[in-house]
């Protein structure tokens, strides 16, 4: 509930206690309680919809690059629910577009210091909707429209309707309830009360742990590990097996939260405690839309991105992260560290609490293991491993051998020591070495000095890279293909390449419909496992073509002959585009059009009786907005929906035979035409 005491009320009510306390204060009492609570009441907000309020989604969750700035609510697959105002206030903002919210409203409501908003709406109502149309109307337009209003524009009651449930701009049928200050940061709905039955307990899924520092070990490697977890009665489970780490760690967990209806949705807040003492929390309750570029910061992008790993959050703090979910904490808060151990073990306990206020907690121990290097490995201890391996942590580039078949796995534990590495000027440094389980591993600093690769004697062990600092650089080690890092794009340095790994990259697309030529090598750019604090900016030269280098795109690459549109920029005789992360990229000419197949007959809430057609295309998209069509003739007027991949023409008055032509164009210029009789 939100209390509501309007300073006016507040200021008599006062007054009066002053002046009549001895004489009046039982009535004073009484009247002030019936005055307080009633309003209380009357503004109390309400859900947007009447329906049975069903989440599919939740508050600051991930979304890629970007967290999700509201709720969804389900709408039952249907649209047309009213949507009603939560409180007293005023429409302060309304936005018809083609895609995004489609039809959006925004409400301010000042006396809770919020403004509301309501996306992928099917229509408004009242005043509006008489507004939007009309000037949709006087546009000749389906959409266009972002209008702002003051407030004794559209002045709104608590409980109104407002508007219509639908699945304009983007995604199925369902309501985007999304609450603001009134300076335009998302707040979580839950601070205000909205807060859904829920009885579902959020699940663990795995834990992580990864080294943060250069020579930290994680169970006898250099490298991440990830762990198994195991439910123990309600709401609770462990860690069965017990971790050895040296050196600065961080912890990774996987969660995720459900509906019971299939959909995947986040918690609200995360405590991390060692021995009882709280390391990190985290609380999802408000950021900026600044903010989200910091979302991989807060999960990692890459193992939520995995199947069966839900949402993996960070457990520890980046010094580079300001958001406010960890306001109160300091850079590195929650790293495990060797001070951390009062004794050889500590204990660990992580706390989840979702929306609907359900509760687990994971306990576990991990134990001090100090790695000695001290003991010195000579080449020949190496010479039956095969270096064919680099992996890139925050703090070291690790250069991993696996045993040749002559070397017997080591079934004892891991040994450390240190071996005599030289760099491309033939001086030599003594590096960190694990030999374990027929596996070897050699740390590497992030050095200048190692981008030319390394070796032992003779025998090389690191490749060539290029080595880029936080000031940002330029990568360009073959031609025809570079990347540039601005500054401020790298949070830490990193060893980057750009070079051809497939010479002759498979055509895309299919013996059906077509196939897109490729026009260059596969460019790998690496390292693919790191998200960029910004964009680095790709640029690839088509090799041998002489055509329209409109119809080339940039692709990318999934495995061999699997290709996504990626997007991209004509500039000179490169194409260029820019990307966060590390991939596979390739050139391919798109001279495949578009298919259009009939689909059939509907009728659309804003369209009326439609013809409806299916549209689909291998290359680089589809232009829905080229969209064209004449029956008997005469112009007929088209919309289409990306989300469904189809085309409606309105079907008009005149009786049939109705001969329909609709044409379409996809993004690289080619065009595709139906005609069906009807």
């Amino acid at each position: 509930m939100l209390p509501y005491a309007p300073s006016d009320n507040r200021y008599f009510i006062q007054i009066g206690v002053l002046s009549l306390k001895k004489l009046f204060m039982p009535l004073l009492v009484a009247i002030w309680s019936l005055v307080f609570f009633s309003v209380a009441a009357a503004e109390k907000p309400l859900w947007p919809l009447s329906i049975e309020i069903s989440q599919s989604s939740s508050f600051a969750e991930f979304r890629g690059m970007r967290f999700h700035a509201g709720i969804d609510l389900r709408t039952q697959q249907k649209n047309g629910f009213p949507v009603r105002a939560i409180a007293d206030g005023f429409i302060s903002r309304a936005s018809v577009q083609f895609r995004g919210y489609g039809y959006a409203l925004y409400i301010d409501h000042p006396q809770m210091n919020t403004r509301v908003v309501y996306g992928h709406l099917q229509d408004f109502s009242g005043d509006l909707k008489s507004y939007i149309d009309g000037k949709l109307k006087k546009m000749g337009q389906r959409h266009g429209i972002n209008d702002f209003f003051k407030a004794d524009r559209f002045p709104v009651k608590r409980g109104q309707i407002v508007a219509l449930s639908g699945e304009t701009g983007m995604g199925p049928s369902h309501l985007h309830f999304e609450m603001r200050t009134l300076n335009d940061e998302p707040v979580a709905p839950a601070k205000y009360g909205f807060r859904p039955a829920d009885s579902i307990f959020p699940t663990f899924h795995s834990m992580y742990l990864e080294p943060l520092a250069h020579g930290a070990v994680i169970d006898g490697s250099f490298l991440s590990a990830r762990y198994s977890l195991k439910a123990k009665g309600k709401g609770g489970w462990i860690l069965p097996q017990t971790p050895e780490v040296s050196g600065r760690t961080g912890m990774q967990l996987g969660i995720s939260d459900t509906n019971g209806a299939g959909n995947r949705y986040g918690v609200e807040k995360i405590v991390f405690s060692v021995n009882d003492r709280v390391l990190l929390e985290r609380i999802f309750h408000q950021y900026s839309y600044d903010d989200n570029r910091q979302c991989p910061w807060v999960y990692d992008f890459f193992k939520c991105n995995q199947k069966n790993t839900g949402y993996v959050y960070n457990l520890f703090k980046w010094p580079f992260d300001t958001l406010p979910f960890a306001a109160a904490f300091t850079a590195w808060s929650g790293c495990i560290t060797d001070d951390l151990f009062a004794d050889r073990r500590f204990e660990f306990k992580v706390d989840a609490v979702d929306f609907g206020g359900n509760s687990i907690a994971l306990s576990g121990g991990i134990l001090h293991q100090p790695a000695d290097f001290s003991k010195i490995f000579t080449v020949a201890d190496l010479e039956t491993f095969k270096f064919v391996q680099t992996v890139q942590t925050t703090f070291s580039l690790i250069a991993v051998g696996e045993a040749t078949a002559r070397q017997s796995k080591r079934s004892a534990g891991p040994l450390f020591g240190r071996v005599a590495v030289n760099d491309a000027d033939g001086k030599t440094a003594e590096l960190n070495c694990i030999l374990r389980d027929g596996r070897a591993e050699i740390a590497f600093p992030k050095e200048k000095r190692w981008e030319k690769g390394a070796w032992l004697q003779e025998r090389r062990i690191l490749p060539e890279t290029a080595f880029v600092e936080t000031a940002g650089g330029k990568v360009a080690q073959e031609d025809g293909g570079n990347v540039q890092f601005p500054e401020g794009s790298l949070n830490f340095p990193v060893f980057a390449t750009m070079r051809r790994v497939d010479l002759a990259p498979a055509a895309g697309g299919n013996a059906r419909r077509g196939y897109l030529k490729a026009f260059s090598p596969v460019w790998q750019f690496s390292p693919d496992d790191v998200v960029f604090n910004a964009e680095a900016r790709l640029s690839i030269v088509p090799e041998n073509f002489a055509g329209d280098i409109k119809k080339l795109g940039v692709y990318g690459v999934s495995e061999p002959g699997s290709y996504w549109h990626n997007g991209e920029k004509v500039e000179g005789r490169a194409l260029t585009f820019t990307s966060r992360t590390g991939g596979r990229f390739v050139i391919l000419e798109d001279l495949v059009p578009p298919e259009l197949k009939y689909s059939g007959q509907t009728s659309d809430y804003h369209l009326g009786k439609c013809y409806v057609f299916k549209v689909s295309d291998i290359g680089k998209g589809v232009d829905y907005l080229s969209a064209s069509a004449r029956i008997n003739g005469q112009a007929a007027e088209v919309y289409s929906d990306p989300d469904k991949a189809e085309v409606y023409v309105v079907r008009p008055a005149t009786a049939k035979p109705h001969k329909i032509k609709l044409t379409i164009k996809d993004q690289a210029g080619n065009t595709a035409s139906i005609d069906k009789n009807s």
